[in-house]
């Protein structure tokens, strides 16, 4: 489980009912048992979540600053 998670735990918890396919759901609870299932769907949406903000925050460097040029990207991949 991820920091961000174990801080969630002393969280109120909510309930929203989703559908999932039947063999994802058997998958899921077949690695973490019953009890961890609502931890790996939390966590799964905390990485989610994260994922969305960065592409939020990438957009908004694009609109203002334009995209990154080609020779900047040259030199990030051969400092990288």
């Amino acid at each position: 489980m991820s920091s961000h998670a174990a801080h969630h735990s002393t969280e109120r918890a909510g309930k929203r009912s989703v559908s999932l396919a039947q063999s994802l759901i058997k998958e899921i609870e077949e690695r973490t048992g019953t009890s961890g299932f609502s931890s790996v769907v939390a966590e799964a949406l905390e990485e989610w979540l994260a994922s969305q903000k960065l592409r939020e925050v990438v957009a908004a460097d694009r609109k203002e600053f334009g995209p990154v040029s080609a020779e900047a990207r040259r030199q990030a991949e051969q400092e990288w």
